[in-house]
Order: structure tokens, then C-alpha cells, then sequence
């Protein structure tokens, strides 16, 4: 049976409470998950804290599903986090942030992110994925679809999931973001 190392596990641990600290998730939004061998994949529990995860909120799965249930639901995200795991090889870890400014863009809709391409373009690619039922195959499938060329996925109405080398690699493309969405209203005289 699989399990988590010690290192692997603090490392989580730690990159959730920097997306908690840094506005990316609060209460139980957000989610992560994260490459550890083979076809074994942590991703966060529903109703994870990311802010004050502990090993009880990591599950464990492989391509068949769950190694370690911990007497937990995967989380609504868990669908989206192995797609892109099994659509981008480069992807060590994907996140969803549900932060301010990022979320704000996401309701903006295609037309914003289109008008605003010129702040977005150091990101990594961006990519618009339109308002699909949250934990939806057909959300997973097209999320999935996008970020096999771009780092960034904004979904209309729900914010945004990113991929990264390593789960540090993926949060910092989110904040990244954050910060252009927050230019973004900014440049469009919104109150910040």
C-alpha cells in the first residue's frame, strides 16, 4: 500500500497554509494536489482547511482511485487535479484557488481576460474555460484540455486552477495572477 513520506507531507502541508496566509483559499475552498511516484496522486479531502491541514486531509490515489480514504470524501476538485495531472506530464501539482481579485475575473467573464491579455501574458498562458457544473466530467475534461497548453485556467464564475512543477511552482503562478487581476480592476477605476 502506498503512503505518504514525511517530506512529501510537510510540503503540502506548508504550501497550503501559504495559499491560506496569501488569500488563494479561505475557510474550505481551494484545493491541491500533488504527483508523488508512480501513478500516486495527494489531493485534498472535501471539507480540507488548507490553512491547517493535517495527514488526515491528504488522501492518497492511484489511476483507479483512492489508496487511503481516512474516512473521507475526495474533494469536488479531485476530478479536475487528475485530469490535468494526466493531460500535462509537466505537472507536478495542481491547485484551484478561489482568491479575491482572481475569482472577481473569473464572474468578469471572456471579455475582460481578452481585453486584458497585455498583463496577463507573463503568466504562462491563460486560458478561459466557460461556466461548466462545478465537479462536472465535462469541467474536468475541458479544464484539462486548456492547460495542456497554458499554466492558468480561469473558470467563468469559479476561479482558477494552475499547475506548477511543484505545488511551490503553482502557487506562485496563482499569485501571480492574483496580483495581474487585482491591476486589472485597478485599471478599470473598481474599488480595490
Amino acid at each position: 500500500m502506498a503512503s505518504i513520506k514525511a517530506r512529501e507531507l510537510e510540503a503540502l502541508v506548508a504550501a497550503g497554509r501559504r495559499m491560506y496566509q496569501g488569500g488563494l483559499a479561505a475557510g474550505t475552498t481551494g484545493a491541491m494536489g500533488a504527483r508523488l511516484n508512480g501513478e500516486v496522486v495527494a489531493v485534498t479531502a472535501a471539507g480540507t482547511r488548507l490553512g491547517f491541514m493535517v495527514r488526515a486531509d491528504i488522501m492518497l490515489m492511484n489511476g483507479s482511485g483512492p489508496i487511503v480514504q481516512n474516512g473521507r470524501q475526495p474533494g469536488r476538485e479531485t476530478g479536475i487535479i487528475r485530469a490535468v495531472l494526466a493531460a500535462q506530464p509537466e505537472a507536478g501539482s495542481v491547485i484551484k484557488v478561489n482568491s479575491p481579485f482572481t475569482t472577481a475575473l473569473a464572474h468578469k467573464g471572456r471579455k475582460t481576460i481578452e481585453r486584458s491579455r497585455g498583463l496577463l501574458e507573463d503568466l504562462d498562458g491563460v486560458a478561459f474555460v466557460p461556466y461548466y457544473r462545478p465537479g462536472t466530467a465535462g469541467l474536468a475534461g475541458a479544464v484539462a484540455e486548456v492547460l495542456r497548453s497554458n499554466h492558468i485556467a480561469i473558470i467563468e464564475g469559479q476561479g482558477a486552477v494552475v499547475w506548477g512543477a511543484d505545488v511551490a511552482d503553482a502557487i506562485d503562478h496563482a499569485e501571480n495572477l492574483e496580483a495581474a487581476a487585482r491591476v486589472i480592476f485597478i485599471l478599470e477605476g473598481k474599488e480595490v
